[in-house]
């Protein structure tokens, strides 16, 4: 960006989506189910659930960062994703804990899909966060962010 040039930053915001998602079913708007969540064991839940909060807290960092950063996503015709595209809006699709060393959480951002007459906002940006735990300091290290087109 050059200097004197403005960009305005998108604000997020976490939707959650209202249906109980008993069998761990794909996640999309359309269906509206809660997320997916997959535990190696009991031991890993609780471990999750007792950092849910530092979790979640890097988890809209990290995802806020991503969508204004000019080199990840900006309004570029040719660009992927546009930021011009998205609400704004996201939800979680997925939480993977198999074990201390992989904790997965599938942020899902919407877009505007202005041609669509069914669903003219929808799925557009798959956020994948990754972290791994370490025990000696008790907490969850960001370990990356991996983006795909829902």
């Amino acid at each position: 960006m050059k200097q004197g040039e403005d960009t305005m930053s998108l604000e997020i915001k976490q939707i959650f989506l209202p249906n109980p998602n008993t069998d761990n079913e794909h996640v999309t708007y359309e269906n509206k189910l809660q997320p997916c969540i997959f535990f190696e064991d009991l031991s890993l839940k609780a471990l999750f659930e007792k950092h849910n909060d530092e979790i979640f807290k890097n988890i809209v960092r990290e995802i806020t960062d991503y969508v204004n950063d000019e080199n990840t996503c900006n309004d570029d015709i040719v660009m992927f994703p546009r930021r011009c595209e998205l609400t704004g809006e996201w939800y979680v699709g997925e939480i993977y804990f198999e074990d201390f060393n992989y904790l997965s959480v599938m942020t899902r951002f919407l877009g505007f899909h202005p041609n669509s007459k069914r669903m003219p906002i929808d799925d557009y940006l798959g956020l994948e966060v990754h972290f791994y735990y370490d025990e000696e300091q008790d907490k969850f290290i960001f370990d990356g962010i991996d983006s795909s087109c829902i």
